[in-house]
Parts: C-alpha cells; sequence; structure tokens
C-alpha cells in the first residue's frame, strides 16, 4: 500500500489521464467515436486520399517534364483556356522553391500513406508522429491556399491536376486536425473546451464547407465558361 501511495505521488500525471487518452482507449462504444479516432475509416482515408494526391502529384511531374521538352505540346490536362495546367506550368510560380511544386507533393504524401499504414495496421503512434503529420498538412494547407488564389485570380487559370491536389490536402488537414484535437494532443484545454469539440467532430462539414468556398470562388471568377455550357 505505502509503495503504491508514493508511485501515484511520484506519477501525478496519471490522474484524471482520461482527459488526454483517445477514445480508442476509453470504455466507451465504437458507434459513439469519431470516425477520425476509429483507425479502419482513419487508416484508410489516409491512405487514399495520400495515393489520390500522389497520382495526381506525379500526373504534374509528368506533363511537366513533357512540357519542358516540347513547349508546344498539348497536355492532357489542357481541356481549354480556362483550365489548362500546361498555362499555369509557363509561370514561375509553378516553381516556388526553384524546382517544379508537383516534386514536393510526390514526396509529401509518401508521410501521410506511411501513417495510414501504420495506424490501419493497428499501431500506437506516439502523439509527436501525429503532430508533426498536422504540421507538415498545415504547411500544405498554406502552399495550396497560396497557389489558389495565384492560379484563379492572378494567373486567371485553374489547373484541374492541381485541383485534384487541392480537394485531397485540405480534407486531410481537417481529419488530422480534428483527431489530434479529440486525442488530447493539442493539450487537455483544447479537448475539453466545448466549441473546439464540436468544430473537431464536425469535421466532415467542416471540410465540405471550405471545399464548396473554393469552388463557388472559381464558379464565379470563370462563370463566363460556365455559362457558355447551358
Amino acid at each position: 500500500m505505502r509503495f503504491a501511495a508514493r508511485a501515484r505521488g511520484r506519477h501525478p500525471w496519471r490522474v484524471n489521464s482520461t482527459q488526454t487518452l483517445t477514445d480508442d482507449e476509453l470504455d466507451v462504444p465504437e458507434s459513439t467515436r469519431s470516425w477520425v479516432l476509429r483507425g479502419l475509416p482513419f487508416g484508410l482515408f489516409l491512405i487514399i486520399a495520400s495515393i489520390i494526391g500522389f497520382i495526381a502529384s506525379f500526373a504534374l511531374a509528368a506533363e511537366k517534364y513533357e512540357k519542358l521538352e516540347n513547349p508546344n505540346a498539348v497536355l492532357s490536362c489542357d481541356f481549354n483556356p480556362f483550365f489548362s495546367c500546361g498555362s499555369v506550368m509557363e509561370h514561375p510560380e509553378s516553381q516556388l522553391f526553384g524546382f517544379p511544386n508537383q516534386l514536393l507533393g510526390i514526396a509529401a504524401f509518401v508521410f501521410p500513406l506511411l501513417i495510414g499504414v501504420l495506424i490501419l495496421a493497428g499501431t500506437r503512434l506516439p502523439g509527436w508522429v501525429q503532430i508533426g503529420l498536422n504540421i507538415g498538412l498545415g504547411l500544405g494547407v498554406v502552399l495550396v491556399m497560396f497557389l489558389f488564389y495565384t492560379s484563379i485570380y492572378a494567373i486567371g487559370v485553374g489547373c484541374p491536376w492541381c485541383i485534384v491536389v487541392w480537394t485531397v490536402t485540405i480534407p486531410m488537414f481537417v481529419g488530422v486536425t480534428a483527431r489530434n484535437l479529440l486525442s488530447g494532443h493539442f493539450g487537455a484545454a483544447a479537448a475539453q473546451n466545448p466549441m473546439v469539440k464540436v468544430l473537431a467532430k464536425e469535421n466532415i462539414a467542416v471540410s465540405v464547407l471550405w471545399l464548396l468556398i473554393i469552388a463557388a470562388c472559381i464558379l464565379t471568377q470563370f462563370w463566363s465558361f460556365f455559362a457558355s455550357l447551358f
């Protein structure tokens, strides 16, 4: 008994540890857990989204090198004057760091793919790994939103493969952020905040709303093209 008391005294962080444990570690019914805290759906989500993003980035890279070999080449994603990867590639913003932006995507999507496989396999990852994934996706979203603004408003041309990358990067960022918030990786205060909990649990709605705003911006900016379809 004395040893147990001393042990409790040495490790006060064990008290009320339910504030920082994931739903997977708590005795709660499976049906009440948010999908981002369940290994199967969240792991599959990261894997599928990463594969889609990787394929889109790889396709962009292949198109870029084809354009470098033949500047007059008509690329497979050159649909019309409003949506054309080739037109966007001609601008310096397509190489922000001195090399094609799509190479960043090819490398970046490997990490969440690996994390998704580990989660699907039932591996319990340390918090710092998931926070690192969150930071990486956060930086990716910043780049995505910059390229969205540059492409749609500054250049005035949409890049189809880029839009695919945007469409998977944003939900991945929102989903991972929600998982970290609900798991307590950002601290118990954030995990117990009612507003934060609601937004985290409604992460699908947040992602859909974010993407709908982007779609609305594209629609209004290129309204003359879309109007001509009817």
